[in-house]
Order: structure tokens, then C-alpha cells, then sequence
């Protein structure tokens, strides 16, 4: 049974970590499977895919055996207060495991007569005990660490290793790069299960925090290996390669890949000491996937476990081509899952069900298990033809060869060529002239025909005509987009363009030329809204969509429309529209 159904906290008012304190357990489930559902919702491909109930989680309190807590110059150790930089100590805490509970009290007495102060301490629980990472300010005297680290070793037979870990001031994430170890070993062995076998835990290293839900999953991949009969296992974004450990001592055989040497180096120990047989591959998974599938590497199954952003494209073409019977995807983050399901689906790996799992309680946050096998590709998606055009609504990752060369097999599409120059990822509606049809007389029926959807960097004018040469070749002639904006997402607008006769690669030259690059687009728009866009909303790509087309041929006029991939639409949620008005 999972007890307690509801829990008081004396820190729930301020504190930010419980985001349903308060909830009863059972609803906190049925609340995190509608949130799963909604991120799936919104891409039509995903209508027929089932979403179980949420796998509860037993104990659901004093569970976490892995914490980063803030820490302030007062001796506080806690978490930020909800939307600030305050830190409410949390000496309370009901999700802590007791051991952890301990360490961050003796912790906070220390702390609060030293002289030095910290920014933070991740505490991660191991077999033996506590392993301790003092996060301090860059700059912080190695010898007053180690005056604490004893002083703490003294305070609490619990903790059996302590490393430093200096963070820069400016720094978005509270743990810093690399580690110093004050005392005791570098790694510990930590087995999940009493009936497995151990990885070897870092400090600071990532880990699932409850372990019974961890084990739950673990065992719930392997029974789908086993039901497909998927000996030869390839794992992405190994880490310490507990799962690989698991699986690799239940008689399949793992590769592991991993870009982080020292934890694959981990893995690699633990094997030996073990006696099992793991072969690790120290590359980033996109590295690794395309050389495996150069190699023409073949695997029954590939399990994939990364971090929020999702799959890279990269590595979601590469594991199309390396042609596995299975994909088992476990994500932390519903909507990059439904965003990669979405291309893997076009790819042709598809899935029945998603199983969603509670690794945090009272947490917002909820993990999903799902497995693909391989149907085959998704179908092009023609929305007109005749003998003078081809309209095809173009997905979100279709690449500009394989989309032609796919026109090209359609009855009599075998002469097909664009209208525009194929776009490298915008979506929609995407036009090829028959041979009958000359392209120029095409792109003179669709002046006023076209209208796109974009995100653009930052807030724009209201409405707004571009009108510039674009290029030496066009030095005598302008092309011209008008916008308006319809909405801000979080500080960023999301626009309607008329581009006349323009091509995809036009408007996104014309936004970059004022100031306002189109979001995802590697060549115009910076590096750093790019990356956060990826991280933070999960976006990936251009956001650039043609969402309507009006053609006025000799054989009448056609009127086409296509709705915001799913992909988008996610980006927008997630991003938060601003609803006051704003100026012109």
C-alpha cells in the first residue's frame, strides 16, 4: 500500500521542492498521467497511443537517496523558496531519506558556526553510507574545506567520502565541474537491488532517487527484452551503467555507450570486479550511432535513457538506420517523448502503449517507459495533385533528398521538381511543379498565396513590411514579407508572414535582417537562444511552418491549410504566452 495519502510539511509554504504538498497521493498519479496525455495530444500521429496509470511509488516519503540542497551564509541547507533565490532551510524535510536527513543536520551545524559558507551539498546515499559534495564558490581555500570535511566526517559516521566541487558565481547549475576528493574513496559500490549486481557511484553523479521505482523499471525493461527475445542490446547514454550491469548479469549482451569517460571508466571496473562481460563505447551517443550504423552494426534491441532535451535528430536518423526490432525508450520529459515518438513514428517505429512511472513523488515530474518496433515508414502525406502540381504537407524532419526522391516515386511524379528550393527543415505545405507546369508560372500564382508561421527572436512591431534585396543576384530586384505578430511567448513572438512569391530560405534572411531570426535556425539565429530553446522547450528545429497556400491555376484556384505540428505547438505551451497587452 502507498501511505501516508497526504502529508503536512512545516516548510510547504515556502519551500519549492513538494509541487503537490497537500494533493493525496492517489490523485497526484491521476494528475501526472493527464499530463503525459496532453503532451501527446497534441500531435494527431499519437491518437491511438495509450497512456497506463502512473506506477505509484512505495514508500512515497523519506525515499530520495540523492539530494542537492542550497545553502546560504546563515548555515541554512534547503531549497530555493518557490520563484526566488531564498533559501528556506529545511531541517523537516519529508522526502529525504533519514540517512541524508542526518548528514545535511550535522551539515547545517557546522555550517553555521564556520567561517567559510557553501552554495550548496549534493549528498548521495551508497551502500556503505553517505557520499558528501561540498559545493563551494570558485576560489575557496582548499585547506578550509578540509577542515569541514573532517569536522563532518567527525560529526557523522554516516558519511564515508566527501569531494569539493567549485562552482563559478554566474553559474545557472548548482553543481560544479569536476571534483576534489577530501576524504575517503572516489567511487562506491551501490546496488539498487539486493539481487543484482552493484554499479560504482561517483560523487555527484546522476542517479534515479528512489530506488524501488528505479528497480521497477529496470525489471520492467528487461521483461520487454526478454518478450522479443532481444539478446544483443545496444544502451545510449549509458552513465555508471547500471541498467547494462543488470542486464549484462541476467545473460544479454551490452554494449554500453557513454560520452562521460570517467563514468564509462566506472562501469568498466565494476564489470571486471564483477566478472561480467560489458563492451563500452566512450563517444557521444549521435558519434556512436553513426559510426555503428556506417559499421552496419546490428542490435535486437537499443535502449535509450537521455536527459530532458530528448534524442538529438542525429540520433534519431542514426537509429533508423542502424534498424533495431525494438527502440525501449525511457524519458524523464513528456514532451520531447511525444516530439521524438512523432519522427520515429515518419521513421517507421511505433509504439502501443506508454507506461508512466512516479520516480519523484509530490514532485511535478514523471518518467515514461515505451517500446517501439519497427512497422515501417509513414506514408507521404499528398494533400493535392493534378497534372499541373504536386502539394505534399511536408513533417517536421523530412529531409530535402529523401522528401523529393519520395515525390518522385508517386504516379507520374517521376519529373517532380520543388517550386522553391527544398527548405533544409521547415514544415507544411511544400509545392513541385509537374513537367507540364513551369515553375516560375507557379510561383507567380501564389503571390499573396502563401502564409507561414514563425517564432522570431525577441518582440517585434505589431505589423511590419520587409522589403530588401536579398543577395547579388537579386540586386535589382526586392522581395518583400510582411508579418504581423499574433502572440509572445516568452519574450519571443510568434508571427503570420505573407511572403508573396518569397522561398522559406527568403523569409528567414528577411527576419534575420531586422533583428529577428527565426528560433532553431543554426545559421541566423545565435547559438545560445538556440541552445536554450532545445534544452528548456524542446526545440530542435526552424521554427518555421507553412500553415496555408492559395493558387490561382488556369484550372481553378486551390485553397490548402496545415495545422502546427505537435512539435510546435509543444514549444509554445512550454513557453509560456504572455497574455497582457502590448504596444504597437
Amino acid at each position: 500500500m502507498m501511505r501516508p495519502e497526504t502529508f503536512d510539511c512545516p516548510h510547504g509554504e515556502r519551500c519549492g521542492g513538494c509541487f503537490f504538498l497537500g494533493v493525496p497521493y492517489a490523485q497526484q498519479l491521476v494528475e501526472k498521467q493527464g499530463l503525459v496525455r496532453r503532451a501527446f495530444d497534441r500531435y494527431s500521429e499519437h491518437a491511438a497511443l495509450a497512456v497506463d496509470a502512473v506506477a505509484g511509488a512505495s514508500p512515497n516519503t523519506a525515499y530520495r537517496v540523492r539530494a542537492k540542497l542550497v545553502c546560504d551564509q546563515t548555515g541554512a541547507v534547503g531549497l530555493f523558496a518557490r520563484d526566488s533565490h531564498d533559501v528556506v532551510d529545511v531541517p523537516e524535510c519529508r522526502v529525504l531519506a533519514p540517512e541524508l536527513s542526518r548528514v545535511a543536520a550535522a551539515a547545517r551545524k557546522l555550517l553555521s558556526n564556520a567561517a567559510m559558507s557553501l552554495d550548496g551539498l549534493d549528498l548521495r546515499l551508497v551502500d556503505r553510507g553517505v557520499l558528501v559534495t561540498l559545493i563551494a564558490p570558485r576560489g575557496t581555500p582548499i585547506a578550509d574545506l578540509s577542515a569541514f570535511s573532517a569536522a563532518l566526517s567527525e560529526a557523522s559516521s554516516e558519511v564515508i567520502g566527501v569531494a569539493a566541487s567549485f562552482r563559478d558565481a554566474r553559474s545557472a547549475a548548482l553543481l560544479g565541474t569536476g571534483h576534489t576528493v577530501l576524504f575517503g574513496n572516489d567511487v562506491e559500490a551501490h546496488h539498487l537491488s539486493s539481487t543484482g549486481p552493484y554499479h560504482l557511484a561517483a560523487h555527484g553523479a546522476f542517479t534515479q532517487v528512489h530506488l524501488g521505482q528505479a528497480e521497477r523499471a529496470h525489471r520492467a525493461i528487461e521483461a520487454e527484452l526478454r518478450a522479443r527475445d532481444a539478446r544483443r542490446v545496444l544502451e545510449l547514454y549509458a552513465g555508471s551503467a547500471a541498467l547494462s550491469l543488470r542486464l549484462a548479469a541476467a545473460g544479454f549482451e551490452l554494449s554500453a555507450v557513454e560520452a562521460y569517460e570517467p563514468a564509462l571508466s566506472q562501469a568498466k571496473r565494476a564489470a571486471r570486479e564483477q566478472n561480467l562481460h560489458l563492451t563500452t563505447i566512450s563517444a557521444r551517443a549521435e558519434d556512436a550511432t553513426t559510426q555503428l550504423a556506417a559499421q552496419q552494426a546490428r542490435f535486437d534491441a537499443v535502449i535509450v535513457n537521455p536527459p530532458r532535451r530528448g534524442l538529438s535528430l542525429e540520433v534519431r536518423r542514426a537509429l533508423a538506420r542502424l534498424a533495431p526490432r525494438a527502440i525501449v525508450y525511457m524519458s524523464c520529459n513528456p514532451a520531447t517523448l511525444a516530439r521524438d515518438l512523432s519522427h520515429l513514428k515518419a521513421l517507421g517505429f511505433a509504439a502501443n502503449v506508454i507506461s508512466p512511472f512516479d520516480m519523484i513523488p509530490h514532485s511535478d515530474a514523471v518518467e515514461c517507459l515505451v517500446v517501439l518496433e519497427y512497422r515501417g515508414a509513414s506514408e507521404l502525406c499528398v494533400v493535392h495533385q493534378d497534372e499541373l502540381v504536386i502539394a505534399v504537407d511536408r513533417a517536421s524532419y523530412d529531409e530535402p533528398e529523401q522528401l523529393l526522391a519520395r515525390v518522385r516515386e508517386l504516379p507520374n511524379g517521376r519529373m517532380a521538381e520543388p517550386v522553391f528550393p527544398l527548405d533544409r527543415d521547415a514544415s507544411g505545405l511544400t509545392l513541385f511543379a509537374r513537367p507540364s507546369a513551369a515553375r516560375s508560372e507557379l510561383r507567380a500564382a501564389l503571390v499573396s498565396g502563401q502564409s507561414f508561421v514563425a517564432l522570431a527572436r525577441g518582440i517585434t512591431h505589431k505589423k511590419g513590411r520587409i522589403r530588401r534585396p536579398l543577395g547579388p543576384k537579386r540586386r535589382g530586384a526586392s522581395a518583400c514579407t510582411t508579418y504581423q505578430r499574433k502572440s509572445v511567448h516568452g519574450g519571443h513572438s510568434l508571427l503570420e508572414l505573407d511572403p508573396g512569391a518569397a522561398s522559406p530560405e527568403e523569409i528567414r534572411r528577411h527576419l534575420a535582417a531586422i533583428g529577428h531570426p527565426i528560433l532553431g535556425d543554426a545559421r541566423s539565429c545565435d547559438a545560445g537562444s538556440n541552445s536554450f530553446f532545445e534544452h528548456r522547450h524542446g526545440l530542435d528545429r526552424s521554427f518555421l511552418h507553412c500553415s496555408a497556400l492559395r493558387i490561382a491555376l488556369p484550372t481553378g484556384t486551390i485553397e490548402l491549410s496545415s495545422a502546427l505540428p505537435g512539435e510546435l505547438a509543444g514549444v509554445l505551451a512550454s513557453a509560456s504566452p504572455e497574455t497582457a497587452p502590448l504596444g504597437e
